[in-house]
Formats: C-alpha cells, sequence, structure tokens
C-alpha cells in the first residue's frame, strides 16, 4: 500500500482502507471455482478477484442462503432473503438504493467492509468500519445481500474506499459551512433576550 499525493492530500494507492495487512486475501482462480462448487460448505465463496467469476459466485451465495433450512437462518440470512434482489449496475447504484431505503452510513460502511471480509468476526467489522455492535447484525445481511449481485471484489474495494473518502469529505465541509460560535456570542444573545424580555 503506497501513500501517494492526489494534489489536495495523500492518499493510500494499491491496498484497501481495512488495514491490507489484517484484511482477509482474496481467493486464487483455482480456489474461487472450488469454493463455487463447493455445495456442501459452510460458507458461501467470497468476492471474486476475476469479472469472469462475478455471476457464478453471486449465484453460488445465493443459493447458499435459499438451501438453509429456516431454523439455521440467522438474522443477517433473513434480511439478506428480504431484501429484494434488484439488478444493480455498479456497487455505487447498490450504495445509493440502500442510502435511500433509510440505511445508515455506519452501516452500510460495515456491509462494504464486511462483504471484503466475510470470514472475519463482529468484533473485528466494529473496529474497522467504527460500528456499534448493533449496527453490525444489520450490516452483515446488507454483506450477503451484496455479495448475491456479480460483484468483484476490486469494485467493492474501490467503493468502500470512495464511500469512506465521500463521508469524510462531507463531514468537512459541512465544518466549515457552519459558523463557529464562542462564549461570548452566546453570553451577547443572552443578555440581548433578557434584556428583550424586560423591556
Amino acid at each position: 500500500m503506497a501513500l501517494v499525493w492526489d494534489g489536495t492530500r495523500f492518499v493510500t494507492e494499491g491496498g484497501s482502507d481495512t488495514g491490507e495487512s489484517d484484511s482477509e486475501q482474496p481467493l486464487t482462480e483455482s480456489q474461487q471455482v472450488v469454493a463455487i462448487l463447493d455445495l456442501k460448505s459452510d460458507q458461501p465463496p467470497p468476492l471474486p478477484i476475476d469479472s469472469k467469476h462475478a455471476l457464478s459466485t453471486a449465484t453460488a451465495v445465493l443459493h447458499y442462503v435459499t438451501r438453509l433450512s429456516s431454523d439455521k437462518r440467522t438474522h443477517a440470512h433473513q434480511l439478506a432473503l428480504r431484501t429484494s434482489l434488484e439488478p444493480f449496475a455498479t456497487v455505487r447504484d447498490w450504495i445509493r438504493k440502500q442510502y435511500f431505503s433509510g440505511r445508515k452510513e455506519a452501516t452500510i460502511k460495515a456491509a462494504l467492509c464486511w462483504a471484503l471480509n466475510p470470514n472475519r468476526t463482529q468484533p473485528w467489522i466494529c473496529k474497522k468500519a467504527a460500528v456499534r455492535p448493533s449496527q453490525a447484525t444489520v450490516a452483515k445481511g446488507l454483506a450477503l445481500h451484496l455479495r448475491m449481485h456479480p460483484f468483484t471484489r476490486s469494485e467493492v474495494q474501490h467503493e468502500f474506499s470512495a464511500y469512506q473518502n465521500w463521508i469524510v469529505e462531507r463531514d468537512r465541509r459541512v465544518g466549515t459551512l457552519v459558523p463557529r460560535r464562542n462564549g461570548r456570542t452566546l453570553d451577547a444573545a443572552v443578555a440581548l433576550v433578557e434584556l428583550q424580555r424586560n423591556a
């Protein structure tokens, strides 16, 4: 992972914002094919590197979740199945749909992180995505739902980084637009209100 100046700030290039060293490594092409075809696996296949495996991986994840008996389905599995499976051209379209469906930014961020690291624990995801444990269950369901779409690992990584940067940039812009208040201004306002009330 390299630190590169983009003209306005330093950005990381060639790595994941989830910490490349401790993030899950993607499967090789042959491992991905085995994971797709393994119907008896206790986990669905992770996001593929190659776009030629994207559709079959998405189908395998969908079949994995639908094959589970209702007593073995977790809340995350149920949420993934309840969320409508619309075709999305890009990961960004999927993010917009979740955002406009009322999902919180932190939940979407955790879902993207969990889609990239499906075998990580809830505390790890909470730490990496900076979310509360209460948001993590919904995020796991959304991550499964995202993996039911034909996206590659690099597409999700790119949008995860872009989404985090968008949140930071938006918060920075909002912070500069809102005028700073100091204690003296507040004291003067209180004094004026008191004068007006007593007049």
